[in-house]
């Protein structure tokens, strides 16, 4: 299992990519749709590549943008589904 600066580092060179075009600095508590760098068709490209990445699967009721807001709740709820 990787350890929490590796989740980071691989959820923010994602957005990074993604989402800025490859420029620019994020901060783990950023907020990613609060602050439009992620929008609401952009989430779902976040949860696949979360899913696909870490080998996990959310049902319905766990998505919620509190937890997929920042690069920091995003490890939280990757941590919390490992167990």
């Amino acid at each position: 299992m990787e350890d929490i600066e590796g989740l980071k580092n691989k959820i923010r060179q994602f957005i990074i990519e993604t989402f800025m075009f490859g420029k620019g600095n994020l901060n783990d508590n950023q907020l990613l749709l609060d602050s439009g760098i992620v929008d609401s068709l952009g989430l779902i490209k976040v949860l696949a590549f979360v899913e696909k990445t870490f080998c996990i699967s959310f049902d319905r009721s766990e998505i919620v943008i509190e937890k997929f807001n920042s690069i920091n709740a995003l490890v939280k709820t990757i941590v919390d589904k490992r167990g």
